[in-house]
């Protein structure tokens, strides 16, 4: 184990490092309670092939030399594995790197845990000094390195083995691990670091700094939908009625918050799974004609139809709605999935083809397989969308504040807003997905506009 105090020295392992086969990297940030976008590196630990190991102190107490000046050459590594890339990512690091959290999601079919790493002078450290930034610089280097080993003794093995086990034994498995890593990490980092500006009335004071709060994306679930939650606040579940929203505005002097929605958004991507083609127009209006027998619904008819078909596709379809051509095509389509599941032992979600397996899940049946096969189809075509959106966005000030499954906001300044808003509006409704768009200076209060 080195330590490294020497410039040179560092460069002689950097060189060594880029002729390895293997390198992890763990980065440790200054701040455990601090959001990563607004957080430094306190040191660096690095792992290779050859077992050469060493921690680079950046921030830190026992630092002789300071490295600030070299952290970009290692924030440029190819090729390596990064304990966790999208905090990688928000320090500045290169997204030419393999995602060690999502690794071990795709190889056991759950979540990474970070807390059975930690050591028990880092929890002794966190109690003791509560109130004192960047803790982890005062942390000893020795205790940094304990847990990282301890990451390595888990991680390790994973990494050497991720391409002769394929990812569960499917070549579709690891391409699928390989396009996650590429687009995931990349577009939540993002949009995280753009973080949510917000006013007085937000009442969790000390989740503010400069005037904004940084939401936290956990997408290694079951289906891959993400939560949004960072030091209990739920920003996946803002409550529209007790004033949550209120809090919320936008950065720019000139400048509003712009939200768009989907229109009916899974029961059309259940037509494109199926090959339905559905009517243009309002998907409700078009299943209540079948519900009520009339060409003409009322307002109340309207609403029973979605409920209706929201019942009926969550649910179990009944067999009088058999009748009805497209929840017969889901039908068909639901038994398939469960036939597949039952012989396979294993599905492939729609789009990334990532395996979703029997050993990792209990108490399944039909409609809860689909439903599940249902929300990875949601989640990795919109991941499609914010990814081509990410690109669409560069070099505007415009940006994406917060994606809620069928949602997306966006802190829009007035003055490019008419030339930028319908290129967004045009970009998410690609292949017939129209959306809805409100626009508002508050979040609790956005109007209804057409583009």
């Amino acid at each position: 184990m080195i330590i490294i105090d020497d410039s040179k020295e560092l460069d002689s392992l950097l060189q060594d490092i880029k002729k390895q086969e293997v390198v992890l990297v763990v980065p440790i940030l200054t701040d455990h309670q601090l959001h990563p976008s607004i957080n430094k590196i306190s040191c660096i630990y690095v792992y290779s092939s050859n077992e050469v190991e060493f921690i680079v102190p950046i921030h830190h107490t026992e630092q002789i030399t300071g490295f600030k000046e070299h952290l970009n050459k290692l924030l440029n590594l190819e090729s390596i594995f990064v304990h966790d890339k999208k905090v990688w990512l928000q320090m500045g690091g290169n997204n030419k790197v393999y995602d060690v959290k999502s690794l071990w999601w795709y190889t056991y079919n759950e979540a990474y845990d970070d807390n059975h790493y930690f050591t028990d002078a880092h929890h002794f450290y966190w109690r003791r000094h509560t109130n004192l930034q960047h803790v982890n610089t005062i942390i000893p280097l020795m205790k940094h390195i304990e847990m990282c080993q301890k990451i390595r003794k888990y991680a390790w093995p994973m990494i050497v083995n991720q391409k002769s086990s394929k990812i569960r034994s499917t070549e579709s498995g690891y391409a699928s691990y390989i396009r996650f890593n590429m687009i995931y990490p990349r577009i939540f980092a993002e949009i995280e670091s753009n973080g949510m500006q917000v006013n007085n009335s937000f009442k969790m004071k000390e989740l503010i700094t400069n005037g904004r709060v940084y939401s936290n994306y956990h997408y290694h679930t079951t289906t891959g939908r993400p939560s949004n939650a960072f030091r209990g606040f739920n920003f996946a579940a803002m409550n529209k009625q007790d004033g949550t929203r209120d809090a919320f505005c936008s950065r720019f002097e000139n400048g509003a918050l712009v939200e768009f929605d989907f229109d009916a958004y899974h029961v059309r991507l259940i037509a494109r799974l199926i090959g339905y083609e559905l009517p243009k127009g309002s998907v409700h209006t078009y299943f209540g004609k079948f519900y009520f027998g009339s060409d003409t619904l009322t307002s109340e008819q309207y609403e029973q139809s979605k409920q209706i078909t929201f019942r009926l596709l969550y649910g179990h379809i009944e067999k009088e709605f058999l009748k009805i051509p497209f929840f017969q095509e889901v039908n068909n389509f639901v038994y398939s999935l469960w036939k597949q599941w039952k012989t396979n032992g294993c599905i492939q979600t729609p789009i990334l083809k990532r395996p979703i397996c029997k050993d990792s899940l209990s108490d399944m049946n039909q409609n809860k397989l689909f439903n599940y096969y249902l929300q990875a189809l949601e989640t990795e075509f919109t991941a499609n969308r914010l990814n081509q959106l990410s690109y669409l966005l560069n070099g505007y000030k415009t940006c994406i504040v917060l994606y809620t499954y069928d949602s997306v906001l966006f802190d829009v300044p007035i003055h490019n807003a008419k030339e930028i808003l319908p290129k967004i509006k045009s970009c998410l409704e690609g292949d017939d997905f129209p959306v809805k768009c409100k626009v508002g200076n508050i979040y609790s209060k956005m109007n209804d506009i057409k583009l």
